[in-house]
């Protein structure tokens, strides 16, 4: 069976998108409501952070139904495994996993799923292009900063699995680890690509996507839970100051 055609992500040719995380499975649609006036072009649902009780076909997909009608935003589908930072209840396994990915693919855009999830991460590949939808292969480091070594091989793996977009995510300690990372990020030869420094010294990179190249970049809309330090209408207000300068 050939592949559907991807709808795009709206802009991501030419700018970097203002994700707004959402990890409260009720206020999901209020949340939804008030990112998209505040600007947001995608919605990343966190359901990892969900209450077990919704986690099951029948209850996520028609909330995310909901929330893609009031919003007609783009959703970003992440059910973070607990290897790599997630929240589900130790017995939700990958099948598990797999099974929601199959029931929301109707409903979503985007899926988020580790370069690390052997179990699943071909069948979530393979289905979601099937079906017309994006991948973001991602990579989880909360010690350190990876290597070039490390990060070329990761880009790699990505790009050998049919990955849309490579996602890392990784912990940096000073300017010089930032400068690195985010380095990297802008010299990759891989169409879409988002680099998230985590600590007190990745805000600054998180506000300026478009400068490094990063897809992609995450922010809160009530308060920081899943997302990180920065705000929703500060990643906003910052890609609209970085697409007025003029050229160097």
């Amino acid at each position: 069976m050939s592949a559907r055609r991807r709808p795009p992500l709206p802009g991501l040719n030419r700018r970097p998108l203002a994700v707004a995380v959402l990890y409260d499975f009720q206020r999901l649609v209020s949340e939804a409501r008030r990112a998209a006036r505040w600007g947001a072009d995608a919605l990343e649902i966190r359901a990892d952070c969900f209450p077990r009780s919704s986690l099951k076909p029948e209850i996520l997909r028609p909330a995310l139904a909901l929330v893609r009608e009031e919003t007609s935003l783009p959703l970003i589908f992440t059910l973070r495994s607990r290897a790599e930072g997630g929240r589900l209840p130790r017995w939700f396994g990958e099948q598990n996993r797999l099974t929601l990915f199959r029931a929301v693919f109707p409903e979503v855009t985007v899926v988020d799923v580790e370069l690390s999830a052997g179990d699943i991460v071909r069948n979530v590949v393979t289905e979601s292009h099937k079906r017309g939808r994006y991948v973001i292969l991602s990579a989880h480091n909360f010690s350190r900063t990876p290597s070039d070594r490390e990060l070329r091989l990761l880009s790699k793996k990505a790009r050998r699995l049919g990955g849309d977009i490579f996602k890392v995510a990784a912990k940096v300690t000073t300017r010089e680890e930032m400068e690195r990372l985010m380095g990297f990020c802008r010299q990759l030869p891989f169409r879409y690509k988002v680099f998230l420094p985590m600590g007190p010294l990745g805000t600054e990179t998180r506000l300026q996507g478009l400068f490094w190249g990063s897809a992609l970049s995450y922010g809160y809309v009530d308060a920081p839970g899943a997302t990180g330090p920065v705000a929703l209408k500060s990643i906003v207000a910052a890609h609209h100051a970085l697409r007025r300068r003029p050229p160097a």
